[in-house]
């Protein structure tokens, strides 16, 4: 899916004469000025020993610098590999930083020798906002994918870049547990899930589409919620009443906190200062000090508590109680309770609009939605017609509702909530099953908007597909195939240029093929149209390949063809001769997958001798697979070193469910 809409304003200058007629500056390779963005996940992991090269450029008092590094590991950006784009705006006089710039991005391989002429270059972002199909860029700068929780212990990440009927599956995460819910860290790097039949939440990294971490925690994790600073992630454990709290940076657990039983949903007020949690099974609403973890104050609710949420506009937090249908609202600040609104028995989500005005209080029982005005905790509008109702989500100008009793969505305009007339409800048919059909209903977030703001992705998990629905349409755009998997929640995952400083504007990238690139750069205001050039590398060239201390050596026999169905040991050495600590089994990624085909595997091995790992590898069927060893803590990926090939024959036992068994951590 192209960003059209989001696009055209930016479309039209390319269309005029002023943008035509802008001369162009002078280019030349600089040594890199080294900047990087610090805490982010789009900063690089290359070590200080290669520089890159840095292209730059002045246009209209503008001086426009662009690096491109690899995202993990050093020396040059290789083909098939994930980047890190970064361009650097600055006042060519000054040498301030331009904040809160608004940059696009495009690459495309060169056909010539020559880089391109204004006129062309031109030509190029005129054609690539276009939207065409059959003409577009190498890499978008300005794209997104979108990321499916399934029913089968598998994130679907999904690239809708081409076009929402030919769908293209980016990577397949596999999970060791089912999951519940998830949550991306604010700098987009890490996704965390909870697995509650683990007892664990487990990180995955989102350069790589790797789960790499596992992290314990108490029993039956379920709710997932980042603190407002990204500093720490909080996990509502529904089977001992504690929260876990855990330091993102270092991935340990800081605290835990008992707050009651039941299962838990969490939010935070006063600014991040206090975290409120909810307990189904108690009576009261514990409140805790972000800094210390300290329980402040436990707020008695009444038992059956099913939904929360704060708004720092209003300085309230509200409590649904699904048993008594009562709407219980708290002070942000003094914890007392201000007032209670009363509702009918059955409430099972409530969510505030993006203004923190407006309260949608969501009633499964009744078909119902109430709309509460946070600025006099009074009831302003009681919308009906719904089919169960269990979600609510919000662009700028629009509530969605979803029905999981039908397939459908409904959409509230927000700017006629504070008319004394009812506002209109608009149903949208969205798919042909209804959700609740699926054999496992999920309880994150079923849809979620899109990055132009002006739409949202639907998951439906029993038509097994994502649909996109756009404001002003009268049915989804498009649909989203996910390869027979239910989706049961929808997250997007932006890859856009984003300003991760001052002046610095950075996003992941990945480019197929070796090769001298011209990067199109667009900018509104100042208008500013401009191509450089960067040089992506061959991974078969020795001289591309980015260095690597990391040594596997296999002690397994390559040559033997294995039987399917029978248990095989695969038994291998992995040294780095330059460090003084060796490497540890928890820094190790195993990727096992058979082609052509879907099936794949990914865990840690075990460690069975000083520098010698293991895992135990049952093949589902005959076939090629190969075998992949990655180390991102030692600068070695999965591609870095050597895959190796297993060969697999019909076997007497061959089985449909394929097992690899590894340690204590899969």
């Amino acid at each position: 899916m192209k960003k059209l809409i989001a696009l055209c304003a930016l479309g039209l200058f390319v269309l005029g004469a002023a943008i035509v007629g802008l001369l162009r500056g002078p280019q030349s390779r600089v040594p890199s000025l080294g900047v990087r963005p610090s805490e982010n996940h789009l900063e690089s992991t290359a070590g200080p020993a290669f520089t890159p090269e840095v292209s730059r450029i002045e246009r209209e008092g503008l001086s426009i610098q662009l690096e491109l590094r690899p995202a993990v590991g050093a020396g040059p950006v290789v083909a098939q590999s994930e980047a890190i784009a970064t361009f650097t705006l600055t006042d060519a006089r000054s040498g301030q930083p331009v904040r809160g710039a608004r940059p696009l991005g495009w690459m495309s391989l060169r056909d010539g020798k020559d880089t391109p002429s204004d006129a062309q270059c031109t030509a190029k972002v005129k054609t690539f906002l276009g939207g065409l199909l059959s003409v577009q860029a190498d890499a978008d700068l300005n794209s997104y994918f979108v990321l499916a929780l399934n029913h089968d212990n598998t994130i679907s990440v999904i690239n809708p870049q081409l076009a929402f009927n030919r769908t293209k599956l980016r990577s397949l995460v596999t999970l060791s547990a089912p999951a519940a819910d998830w949550a991306l860290h604010p700098d987009r790097g890490a996704l965390y899930v909870s697995l509650p039949t683990a007892n664990r939440v487990t990180r995955v990294d989102m350069r790589t589409f790797l789960a790499t971490v596992n992290l314990d925690v108490g029993r039956s994790p379920s709710r997932l919620v980042f603190a407002p600073d990204g500093r720490t992630l909080w996990v509502g454990n529904d089977g001992d009443g504690t929260v876990t709290v855990i330091d993102h940076r270092t991935q340990k657990v800081l605290a835990t906190v008992d707050v009651g039983e039941g299962h838990h949903e969490l939010a935070f007020a006063d600014d991040g200062r206090t975290a409120w949690v909810t307990s189904a099974d108690s009576d009261e609403v514990t409140v805790i000090d972000t800094v210390s973890f300290e329980p402040l104050q436990r707020v008695p609710v009444g038992r059956g508590a099913v939904a929360i949420a704060a708004s720092d506009t209003a300085r309230a937090v509200y409590v649904a109680n699904g048993r008594t249908g009562e709407v219980v609202v708290l002070h942000g600040r003094t914890f007392a309770v201000s007032s209670r609104v009363a509702l009918a028995p059955g409430l099972n989500a409530l969510r505030f609009d993006p203004s923190g005005r407006w309260v949608f209080a969501v009633n499964g029982s009744r078909d119902e939605v109430t709309v509460v005005d946070a600025s006099s905790a009074r009831v302003r509008h009681v919308l009906h017609g719904f089919d169960s109702p269990d979600a609510v989500s919000f662009t700028e100008g629009y509530a969605y509702v979803r029905s999981s009793g039908s397939p459908r969505i409904s959409l509230v305009t927000l700017a006629s909530l504070d008319k004394p007339d009812a506002p209109g409800v608009v149903d949208v048919q969205v798919g042909q099953k209804a959700p609740a059909q699926a054999l496992r209903p999920g309880s994150a977030g079923p849809l979620v908007p899109v990055p132009e703001g002006d739409g949202v992705i639907v998951s439906s998990p029993a038509d097994k597909a994502l649909y996109f629905y756009r404001e002003g349409m009268m049915a989804p755009m498009g649909t989203l195939l996910n390869y027979g998997r239910e989706p049961r929640a929808v997250l997007v995952l932006n890859q856009s240029l984003q300003e991760v400083r001052p002046g610095v504007y950075s996003t992941q990238v990945r480019v197929k093929e070796a090769g001298t690139y011209d990067v199109a750069f667009l900018l509104d205001s100042p208008r500013v149209v401009a191509c450089m050039e960067q040089r992506v590398g061959d991974p078969g060239n020795e001289g591309s390949r980015r260095p690597h201390p990391v040594e596997l050596e296999p002690r397994f026999d390559t040559t033997v063809r294995r039987r399917a169905g029978e248990t095989h040991a695969l038994r291998f050495r992995l040294v780095d001769p330059g460090a003084r600590k060796p490497v540890s089994a928890g820094e190790i990624s195993v990727l096992v997958f058979r082609g052509p085909g879907s099936w794949q595997w990914r865990g840690t091995p075990r460690a069975v001798g000083p520098d010698e790992f293991e895992v135990s590898f049952r093949p589902p069927g005959p076939g090629e697979f190969k075998f992949l060893v990655g180390v991102e803590s030692r600068g070695a990926p999965f591609g870095t070193l050597r895959p190796i090939t297993l060969g697999v024959v019909e076997g007497t036992s061959a089985s449909d469910t394929p097992s690899l068994a590894v340690g204590a951590n899969p």
